[in-house]
């Protein structure tokens, strides 16, 4: 066996341990339609072929078409296909939380700054110590940390259109688990 097909016999063993461990009705599949939570499903569909696991698809209006169109041409063949909506449409989302701008770090910085002013993490952030280099603020985007600049930013814009619909949905169905489909250097899971 080559060394990607035992990673793979790998992952899909450990899929199929937790999920018997803490039984399938217990969990869900956040679902966005793109390659890493497509690839996600179909390990799933591997580890415990035939299951009924939800695929949780937040429709917030703003995806490309070209993923749109796919999960819902997917539905009509997988009833697992469930699509939600956030409360709110993305218009009046960022109207009232602000925009989100570069990176979700980025706009909580720049939604700090906007919300108390200087602190020492706007100020680490933008005059950073040597050894924090890699994350700083890029010189072209420190005009948003001036008193003149007037566009709202904030990172909840993704919490809002996605992760609460979705949690609101979990709630609501008693699906304690959330599988959650990222590439390693994503990394943040909350």
């Amino acid at each position: 066996m080559i060394t990607n097909e035992f990673i793979l016999m790998d992952r899909v063993q450990k899929i199929k341990q937790i999920i018997n461990q803490y039984g399938e009705e217990n969990f869900y599949i956040s679902f966005s339609g793109g390659k890493d939570s497509t690839v996600l499903s179909a390990l799933v569909d591997l580890a415990i072929p035939g299951n009924k696991i939800p695929r949780v698809y937040a429709d917030t209006g703003i995806e490309l078409d070209i993923i749109k169109d796919f999960v819902f041409k997917l539905k009509e063949k997988d009833e697992r296909i469930q699509i939600i909506k956030p409360s709110k449409n993305i218009k009046k989302t960022l109207e009232i939380y602000g925009y989100p701008f570069k990176s979700k770090e980025h706009s909580a910085i720049v939604a700090t700054f906007q919300n108390s002013g200087f602190s020492k993490t706007v100020d680490r952030y933008l005059n950073p110590p040597e050894e924090r280099k890699s994350f700083c603020c890029p010189k072209i985007l420190k005009y948003q940390f001036e008193q003149d600049f007037k566009i709202k930013i904030s990172k909840k814009c993704c919490d809002k259109m996605k992760k609460e619909p979705i949690h609101k949905w979990q709630r609501e169905n008693n699906k304690p688990y959330g599988i959650v489909g990222l590439m390693k250097d994503e990394g943040e899971v909350d």
